[in-house]
């Protein structure tokens, strides 16, 4: 894999993995989810639910990552981001002095803000919002 155009940005909350000393930015676009809820026959909803109970299979965690990795790359025009395998992500998880362990905390993280509508449609993260509640009024003077 080659190193992305423009790579996450971590102050923007952008999550990625960093396999084999290659950083691997996710972005779960509406296609990305789409395509690794098809693949993996479940809604992101229960893979949340998995990742966050960490019962989630190696190859699920390569498939979430394959198909926002390819989605960073088709927005950012990196060739060698488009065409991550599965395969390719989990033998790099593997090989990670990190583990299987810490990949599938960061796909936690992603779906945790998938399903709590954290992104846009393009995958983008959603800007903060701050909400506060009205507990006096100011006096009206005159």
């Amino acid at each position: 894999m080659t190193e992305a155009v423009r790579p996450a940005v971590e102050d923007r909350g952008e999550l990625s993995l960093i396999l084999a000393g290659t950083v691997f930015p996710l972005r779960p676009s509406y296609e990305a989810i789409t395509a690794y809820e098809d693949d993996l026959g479940k809604g992101s909803v229960a893979l949340a639910n998995e990742a966050l109970s960490k019962q989630m299979k190696l190859g699920a965690v390569a498939q979430i990552a394959c198909h926002c990795v390819r989605a960073f790359g088709r927005d950012t025009g990196d060739k060698g981001m488009t065409g991550a395998t599965p395969e390719r992500i989990a033998r790099l998880i593997l090989d990670s002095d990190d583990g299987i362990m810490s990949a599938t905390g960061t796909i936690a993280a992603l779906l945790s803000l998938v399903v709590t509508g954290g992104y846009d449609s393009a995958g983008n993260l959603k800007p903060t919002t701050t909400k506060t509640t009205e507990t006096e009024k100011a006096p009206v003077v005159g």
